[in-house]
């Protein structure tokens, strides 16, 4: 398949290499920063055309898929470009950063031929999908979540868009927590309260957005889970998940280990990924092989908009909590106005 990948920053090398490796045809790279996706074709050995304008690219090259890797407000509207052109779309998350866009999102969806997936790699990591299935055949409890990482001043330099409510929509929990929240919701179900506190410890002055954040989800049949996160540890850490169940066992995951009541039950030696971060997990090309083989088989991505969705909805809830016991927000209406 002909594939596009749209913006050239941290994250495209990792589905640049997770394209290859699933057989995948990259027919153009765009970036409003050429050098960078000059850079980025050189690296991978990629002959293709580089475009500085998403429209150009569409309208000349036709991509039969396209890979959303720019700043997050640019999400939601590029994968509305692409559906309304039946064009295939993967976007990275975090899918929109508004109910508003989401509304924007799923009325694209509806109105197209093409399949909208959301990367959410890490449901696929091995030691996740334990989890799922353990909670699933025993009932939850309860469940928690800590993801401590660093970034310094440094890193929020490296983009004009980061650390900016109206860009990035968020800090920590929109753009590094978001996958271990995911999962939380994912393995224990989906929340219908929040509570939540956010504060800005490290980086005030720098940016506009939370660092740490803490929440307490309540899920429909009075059941728990707790998050914590923040980008002021002095190192990265790996994210954590843990589950309680119903028969009152105690597991603990993380991309490597997996424990049951303080018992190792399963390890693994990550391999270092082709490009980036070890603290993104390994589970992008697993994700993107899934992707083109339902596209193939003419399945639905199990991680689709409704899916993807639902984190974003649990992290905006986090954002008006201010402290408050509040409902969720709903799933919004396609062309809803609510952003």
């Amino acid at each position: 398949m002909r594939v596009a990948v749209i913006g050239c920053g941290a994250i495209a090398g990792t589905h640049v290499a997770a394209l290859q490796a699933a057989g995948q045809r990259i027919c153009a790279l765009c970036d409003i920063d050429r050098e960078k996706a000059v850079a980025l074709a050189a690296k991978f050995g990629l002959d293709v055309p580089v475009y500085t304008g998403f429209e150009e690219l569409l309208a000349r090259e036709r991509p039969e898929a396209v890979h959303i890797c720019t700043p997050h407000v640019l999400h939601a509207p590029m994968c509305c470009a692409a559906l309304e052109r039946n064009i295939h779309v993967l976007c990275e998350k975090p899918l929109c950063i508004s109910l508003g866009q989401l509304s924007d999102v799923l009325c694209a969806v509806h109105g197209s031929h093409a399949t909208l997936g959301v990367c959410l790699q890490n449901r696929y990591e091995p030691n996740m999908l334990r989890l799922r299935e353990t909670a699933a055949a025993a009932g939850v409890a309860g469940g928690m979540g800590i993801v401590a990482w660093k970034r310094d001043a440094d890193y929020y330099r490296s983009g004009a868009w980061r650390g900016r409510r109206d860009t990035e929509g968020g800090g920590v929990m929109i753009n590094q927590a978001l996958h271990t929240l995911d999962l939380l919701q994912w393995i224990c179900g989906m929340p219908v309260s929040v509570t939540a506190h956010l504060a800005n410890d490290h980086l005030p002055g720098v940016i506009e957005v939370e660092d740490t954040a803490t929440a307490l989800f309540e899920l429909p049949g009075g059941a728990r889970f707790c998050f914590y996160a923040t980008t002021a540890a002095g190192t990265d850490f790996p994210a954590q998940v843990q589950l309680s169940t119903a028969d009152h066992r105690t597991l603990y995951a993380d991309c490597s280990l997996l424990t049951e009541q303080g018992r190792l039950v399963a390890a693994r030696r990550l391999s270092d990924p082709a490009v980036g971060k070890r603290e993104w997990g390994t589970g992008h090309r697993e994700l993107v092989t899934d992707f083109y083989r339902c596209l193939d088989a003419h399945r639905p991505f199990p991680i689709d908009a409704e899916e993807g969705g639902k984190v974003v909805r649990l992290i905006l809830g986090m954002y008006a909590s201010q402290g408050n016991r509040i409902p969720v927000p709903e799933l919004p209406g396609a062309g809803a106005q609510t952003h």
